[in-house]
């Protein structure tokens, strides 16, 4: 019997800080073969490392950050080191949208392309939670796969908070250069996985303000009970998904312009944005 490979892109998240109450993740983005990674964001050495073996420690070429953020870079050059301790002989790359991450050498442009392996990657610079914010995409093109590495911009039905931008930077961070970015015909195939884990706190927003009856929005209904029965949510659910349930991601929903008091729907998307955020953050 002929036994067919299938080939793969992989990807692997590392929960951080959940014993003590957090919710970051690290991932280990690698090629089929699994010889040449990235590494996203090992904020925490002490909990990024014991999850990798030798193999995977030894195929590093890059550490990557989504934003500046000390629980996303802080851990930048205590991973370098320890990981020619641990053998790694490349000279590892810090990847990073400024030089305010710890350690940063390389600092991309807004679209501009990386190759890993038979992996293409495009830098999509989201200026807004932080100004260096960057998200990444990945493509696989012999698989047709797609993933999307959004750190603090785009999470699970939400976004990140506007630390550094306003709500129409925000609108253009997701609804646009992340939409334009993947491009529509891959909508539907990006994962998305984002920083933290905070999908249940984001339902339970989005089914207070917006959505506030089962069968208003069967996607965010879906989405409800799937995070109700999984403590990880992430990469399971595509950009397409965001677009049905997401509010920051549909601004011209009517129940949106309700939820924000603009039932005639007059105000300007960015001033929709920046009321759902303030809802959000006083929740």
């Amino acid at each position: 019997m002929l036994i067919r490979q299938v080939r793969k892109m992989h990807i692997k998240p590392i929960k951080m800080r959940w014993a003590t109450g957090g919710d970051n993740y690290s991932y280990l983005l690698s090629t089929q073969d699994k010889k040449l990674s990235w590494l996203i964001d090992p904020a925490e050495p002490m909990e990024v490392k014991p999850k990798l073996d030798s193999f995977e420690l030894k195929s590093i070429r890059c550490i990557v950050n989504t934003h500046h953020h000390f629980d996303h870079s802080g851990g930048n050059l205590n991973m370098v080191h320890d990981l020619k301790i641990a053998g790694n002989s490349s000279v590892v790359k810090i990847v990073a949208g400024s030089t305010e991450s710890q350690g940063a050498t390389e600092i991309p442009e807004h679209l501009q392309r990386y190759k890993l392996g038979n992996l293409d990657i495009l830098c999509i610079r989201t200026p807004c939670h932080t100004q260096d914010s960057v998200c990444y995409y990945v493509k696989d093109p012999e698989t047709n796969e797609h993933a999307l590495f959004t750190g603090d911009t785009l999470f699970t039905a939400g976004s990140g908070r506007f630390f550094e931008g306003t709500g129409e930077d925000m609108d253009a961070a997701l609804n646009k250069r992340l939409l334009e970015g993947v491009g529509e015909p891959n909508w539907s195939l990006t994962r998305v996985f984002p920083g933290h884990e905070y999908t249940k706190s984001n339902v339970k927003f989005v089914r207070k303000a917006v959505y506030t009856n089962i069968g208003e929005n069967d996607a965010l209904d879906e989405l409800e009970d799937f995070c109700n029965k999984h403590e990880m949510t992430t990469g399971r659910f595509t950009l397409q998904d965001e677009l049905k349930f997401n509010p920051f991601m549909r601004l011209d929903d009517k129940l949106v312009r309700k939820a924000v008091g603009d039932s005639a729907g007059k105000m300007g998307r960015s001033e929709v944005m920046d009321k759902l955020r303030h809802m959000k953050n006083s929740m």
